[in-house]
This record gives C-alpha cells, structure tokens and sequence, in this order.
C-alpha cells in the first residue's frame, strides 16, 4: 500500500504559489478542483508519452525514482508496475491525494508527498532516476525546477522530462481553437500557454544541460487522446484549470463554440469513439 500524502516543500509557500500573473495551470489549487476529470479525460494521452520517457530511462527494477508534478499518478503507477520504488510529488493536495488511493488499491509501493518541485525537502542525490511529464516545463521557474531534479539525482542517475511540441500537431487545441474562431471570429484571448515555452529541441537541451545533466537526447513521440464520443468530449474538456478558464471565457458562446467543436468532429468522421493526435519530446540527461 502507499504511504499517505506529505508535506515535502522546504517552504510552507510554494514557489508556484509566489509572484503574480501565474496561469491557471501554473496555480497548484486549482487542480484539486481538476482531479477526476483530467485522470478519466486527459492522463490516457500522457501516459503515453511517460511510457516512452521511462523506456529511455533504461530498467526500473529496485531503482529510486522521483515523480515531480506527477498529477493524478498515471506515469507514478507505470514506473511501480516495471518494479521502480517510486516516490511521486505533486504541489496539488487532491492530487497526491489521489495517488496514495490509486497505488493502494493497485497494491503498489508508492510514496505520495505533497511539494513544490522547486524547492524539494528531499536529500542530495537520493534517487536514481527522476522525471517529469508536462510539470518541470510549466513551472513558473522551469530552471530552477531542472535543477532541483539534477540535484536530487546521484551520480550516475539520469532524469526525463516530457513537453509539447509542434502545438499545431495536437489535434485537441487546433479544433477548439478553429471552433471558437468559427462562432466567435476571433481566436481565444490570453498569453502562449507555459506549456510550450519548450516545443524548440535546442532550447529544450539547454534547460537540461543549463541545470548541469549531460548526454542529453530529445526523441518526438507521437500519441492520441481517445473519447467515446464527439459529444462527450466536448463535455469534458474542462479537465484542466486552463481549459476551464479558457471555455469560462467564451461566456454565452461557450455552449455554441461546444456544438461547433462537436459538429465539426462528426463532419470529419469521428461519428464513434475519437482519436485525436499530439506530439511531445521526451528529453533524458545524465547526471555525472
């Protein structure tokens, strides 16, 4: 069974927490609200993505690994299933929360903390391998973040980082997007998501080479999200702060840019389940 969830920030105030103009995703409370609906909606696709940063990790068996911003704890119960002693840190209390119960009722051995994946509480050099699927790359300080997980690692370990890239490859946002613009005219408002600060390989090698891992390697997967339905997608696209706050915004057109997304989904055939593609890089490192 796992241990129940933890307090591992050094500082009682996260870091994620501290400074202003923070997106919605970049703002640990507003993912408790989020849980269900990103493991049921959202974590299929990325579990995609960590299973392929774990296969570049090399074997797990008995190996310590670190789990930063690990969300609802797909890439967590992955890594314990291939035999890592995984111990998995997300900032969001519902989230490590829901991690604790999943490890336990999957009967796997995997410690669930509560932390800011800035600023650690946890020992030089105490894991063997580290990773981090969508959460270094969101950080407010993804630098620091990076370091943190090289400083956390021993000599000799590596680290995995997963990030979007080619945004006009990930299916999901291009057709929201082309929906809000069909009923709206315009695009949805705001700033470039966090997320893709790092879709360029090289600066994506200087986050990791800058925070000291070396022979580093950057491999594009592809994967897709799956739903149901069209229908049923579009219900549930509130599965992140966000996509919450982005649909939020649409106010009285939300309901008709939902129906465009829909529509525009059955036109192109998804008339059952959907599939819907996306494009990441999973960059590893070594720590000398």
């Amino acid at each position: 069974a796992s241990n129940p969830a933890i307090a591992v920030s050094r500082d009682q105030r996260p870091a994620m927490l501290i400074g202003a103009a923070l997106q919605p995703d970049q703002q640990p409370a507003r993912w408790d609200a989020h849980v269900a609906g990103y493991e049921r909606v959202f974590e299929p696709l990325t579990d995609a993505f960590a299973a392929r940063a774990l296969a570049m990790l090399g074997p797990l068996p008995d190996l310590a690994l670190l789990d930063v911003a690990a969300g609802a704890g797909g890439a967590a119960l992955l890594a314990a299933r291939q035999g890592a002693q995984v111990t998995a840190v997300d900032a969001s209390p519902a989230m490590a929360a829901r991690i604790a119960v999943r490890a336990s009722q999957a009967g796997l051995a995997v410690t669930t903390a509560v932390g800011d994946g800035m600023a650690l509480d946890l020992p030089d050099g105490a894991f063997d391998r580290g990773l981090s699927c969508f959460g270094v790359v969101l950080f407010p300080d993804p630098a620091r973040g990076m370091a943190e997980l090289h400083r956390i690692i021993r000599p000799g370990g590596r680290a995995a980082i997963v990030t979007w890239t080619q945004p006009h490859r990930y299916e999901l946002a291009a057709r929201l997007r082309a929906a809000t613009v069909a009923v709206c005219g315009a695009p949805p408002s705001g700033d470039l998501p966090a997320q893709l600060r790092f879709i360029d390989p090289d600066r994506l090698r200087g986050l990791l080479s800058d925070a000291g891992f070396r022979s580093i390697a950057v491999e594009t997967v592809e994967a897709a999200l799956h739903a149901p339905s069209a229908r049923e997608l579009a219900a549930s696209l509130a599965f992140a702060p966000g996509m919450a706050a982005m649909l939020d915004a649409l106010g009285s057109d939300r309901h008709a840019v939902l129906e465009a997304f829909t529509a525009q989904l059955l036109a192109d055939g998804h008339t059952g389940g959907v599939s819907l593609g996306a494009v990441a890089h999973v960059a590893i490192g070594d720590r000398t």
